[in-house]
């Protein structure tokens, strides 16, 4: 008999807690910013250019948004490719989806144990200079993880969590809250150890 909220996997496969959420969403308030200093400055410039002139308003409020879609184009990206969702035993980040059963525990756990983008920067300072050229030597010289969600980089600001999968692909998720993220996922994936420390 199955629980309530647990899955019932497929022989060799452990159970999933499908009773488990975790949303992480961009921040907005930067795109809002924008939109707001966009409207604001189209109803100045209309109050300044209509009726007479509607061709220069149009000119005007098409090149300012431009300018609008430079300054958005980040947070706009970050919420296309870097959104995550937890829920029903299923990981969404970005446009990809992932069960949650195809998470190597093990990973998840390990994950645990590796330090922040803090602990990494004290790492790095730490180093002589020949030991920093030989750890960017075997760094560049090992195989990048796949970024999940669709996009090409990491952005500015997000923390990267690598995680395995059982068939030994290695998956790169962008992140803001990597604890939280760890711990949502441990949880999901029914592992003990698996706790939210960075």
């Amino acid at each position: 008999m199955d629980q309530p909220g647990q899955q019932t996997p497929p022989p060799g496969t452990p159970a999933v807690d499908l009773s488990v959420t975790y949303r992480e969403d961009p921040p907005r308030a930067w795109t809002r910013i924008c939109l707001a200093g966009y409207a604001a400055w189209a109803v100045y410039q209309a109050l300044q250019l209509l009726p007479d002139e509607l061709t220069a308003w149009l000119v005007v409020c098409a090149m300012s948004l431009l300018l609008l879609l430079c300054l958005t184009a980040v947070p706009l990206s970050k919420r296309l490719y870097h959104r995550i969702r937890l829920a029903d035993g299923e990981l969404r980040v970005g446009r990809e989806r992932l069960a949650v059963a195809s998470l190597a525990p093990v990973s998840l756990a390990a994950a645990t144990r590796e330090p922040g983008r803090a602990g990494m920067r004290e790492y790095r300072a730490s180093l002589t200079p020949e030991q920093l050229g030989e750890a960017r030597r075997r760094t560049n010289a090992l195989t990048r993880p796949r970024l999940v969600g669709g996009a090409w980089a990491v952005p500015m600001g997000m923390e990267e969590l690598v995680v395995e999968t059982v068939e030994g692909a290695s998956l790169l998720i962008a992140t803001r809250d990597r604890a939280g993220l760890l711990g949502a996922l441990g949880r999901a994936r029914g592992s003990a150890s698996v706790g939210g420390g960075s």
